[in-house]
């Protein structure tokens, strides 16, 4: 699943729970175990690692996770904010692990938790579309709940 799609739930989660950012963030960490466990794209290859096409996608979809953290922030009521914030960044928390071992060599996330994630994982190479619709379905939604409803 895009990080961009878990960020998007975890502002609607964070939004649910506003003035409750403890629970905000946990209630995202478990919309990431939920998502990965439906079935969505992906290439990973256990035995070869990333391939070139997924760390191209990889790097737009962690910029635009990042321009989506940003503009929900902006977007949420002040009362609920730091819930919105707390709610994605509990959503993104799980997939730290592949910045983290492109980038620096180093898996932050615990061992047990990391394989958990892995064993969950529903990935095709061939739901690309399914992947970018939920993504659209998501980021409407929290326009309309960060903006709309207040």
């Amino acid at each position: 699943m895009f990080v961009t799609s878990h960020v998007l739930a975890g502002a609607l989660v964070g939004r649910a729970a506003a003035r409750q950012p403890a629970v905000a963030f946990g209630l995202g960490v478990a919309s990431h175990f939920a998502m990965d466990a439906c079935p969505h794209w992906g290439i990973h290859n256990p035995a070869s690692g990333w391939s070139d096409q997924f760390i191209r996608v990889a790097k737009l979809d962690g910029c635009t996770g990042l321009a989506v953290i940003a503009g929900a922030t902006w977007l949420a009521p002040a009362h609920s904010r730091r819930s919105v914030m707390a709610g994605m960044a509990g959503a993104a928390l799980p997939d730290l692990n592949k910045p983290g071992k492109y980038l620096l060599g180093v898996n932050p996330i615990p061992g047990p938790v990391d394989r958990f994630h892995k064993r969950i994982q529903r990935e095709s190479p061939d739901r690309m579309p399914h992947e970018l619709a939920n993504a659209a379905v998501l980021a409407s939604a929290v326009v309309l709940v960060l903006k709309l409803v207040r």
